[in-house]
């Protein structure tokens, strides 16, 4: 029979960054019950960090790493007393806070002021209850594109929905020189007074649920291009053309700063400017077909720049394309069917410290092919936490 292969050896340098993280978690309140834990938060918090970066997908994965990798992981942990089951792992994440542990992200993700935080909802489909017809787990998240991190990470209470957790959310964040953007959910008068009186600015899609503001700014900038050949526009535009993957699509986006003619919109704390945005898209080969517009409209407490508005507009969906499609893709995350909210929410947040190991390394590829190297070396896995630029 073989011998398991020589762990492999670990750099000063590594070992002390290792240090860091291990001593990071080592902070977080432990809620189990006091002597009656054999393995450590801190030590069970890297191995689920480990876990999560090696392509697995359950507790029971957890264990099996734990097991199998046990000389590797006492390299930088002690492990007193062995490899944890999957039932203590999932014990301990359905005991911590999922508070305690989105610190670490807050923390890593630092000072918000000029930066734009985008604010979306994601379901953890693999909660679903067939006894309830409900998704068990809805988690509301503050994402930072330039940071690749959540500023803020909060589920939503059975029962509800995303505008009861929006206000919770945006009480947890410190959002002084702020720029936030949410989508019509979150287009609420209270909302808009919120983030003005937090010291940010704010970017509001406009939809349906506010029907009213709606129609009020379609006819004004209807009347508007009517009147637009007699006399010059009275706002500022901005235009961008691309063409990938087979489809066309033309954006032009309208900022106006006068309100005089909207008698309502003193409701809305801070405004300044009201957008408008028509795409226009083409899809397929046959240059006869029609190109396809809509028209979309958003309120927000910046100055009627354009240009700038137009990057918050299309930089909102950044927390779809680069963190929510990203969990699901490559972290399986709607597959996970982990129903305890608790357990549920802290598995999504380790899931987001991974992506951002794994988009910021220095090594070539996919995140999935970093993903299954990682679970082949574990030497390699050792360096993608060993690198991070943290500020622990």
């Amino acid at each position: 029979m073989k011998s398991a292969p020589p762990a492999p050896i670990l750099t000063t340098t590594q070992i002390l960054s290792l240090e860091k993280h291990r001593q990071r978690f080592a902070q977080l309140p432990d809620f189990r019950v006091a002597g009656r834990t054999l393995h450590r938060l801190d030590e069970m918090l890297m191995i689920a960090l480990c876990f999560m970066l090696s392509d697995n997908e359950s507790f029971t994965d957890m264990e099996i790493l734990a097991q199998t990798q046990l000389p590797w992981l006492r390299t930088f942990l002690t492990l007193e007393n062995g490899a944890p089951s999957h039932d203590v792992f999932r014990n301990l994440f359905m005991a911590l806070r999922p508070a305690t542990l989105g610190q670490i992200i807050r923390d890593w993700c630092g000072d918000l002021s000029g930066q734009h935080v985008a604010i979306d909802g994601k379901v953890l489909r693999g909660t679903y209850d067939g006894t309830t017809g409900q998704c068990m787990v809805h988690v509301l998240r503050a994402w930072v594109a330039e940071r690749s991190l959540s500023a803020g990470h909060v589920s939503c209470e059975q029962k509800s929905n995303e505008i009861e957790a929006l206000p919770r959310l945006l009480d947890a964040l410190v959002l002084q020189g702020a720029v936030v953007s949410i989508d019509a959910m979150g287009t609420q008068t209270v909302i808009a007074t919120q983030i003005h009186e937090a010291g940010a600015d704010y970017v509001l899609a406009l939809k349906a649920n506010q029907k009213q503001a709606m129609e009020v700014l379609a006819a004004h900038f209807n009347a508007a291009d009517e009147r637009a050949s007699a006399s010059p526009a009275q706002h500022q535009s901005h235009e961008t053309v691309a063409l990938s993957h087979g489809r066309f699509e033309r954006r032009e986006y309208q900022a106006k700063a006068e309100l005089g003619w909207w008698p309502k919109s003193w409701k809305w704390e801070g405004l300044k400017s009201v957008v408008r945005v028509r795409r226009w898209t083409h899809r397929g080969a046959q240059q006869s077909d029609e190109l396809a517009l809509e028209t979309h409209y958003y309120l927000s407490s910046l100055p009627a720049d354009a240009e700038r508005l137009a990057q918050i507009i299309r930089g909102h969906w950044s927390v779809e394309n680069s963190c929510h499609h990203v969990l699901d893709v490559t972290f399986q995350e709607d597959h996970c069917q982990v129903r305890d909210i608790n357990a549920a929410q802290n598995l999504s947040i380790l899931r987001e410290i991974a992506l951002r190991v794994l988009k910021t390394h220095a090594s070539k590829g996919s995140m999935r092919a970093k993903r299954k190297r990682a679970a082949l070396d574990p030497y390699y896995g050792t360096q993608l936490i060993a690198d991070i630029t943290h500020p622990f």
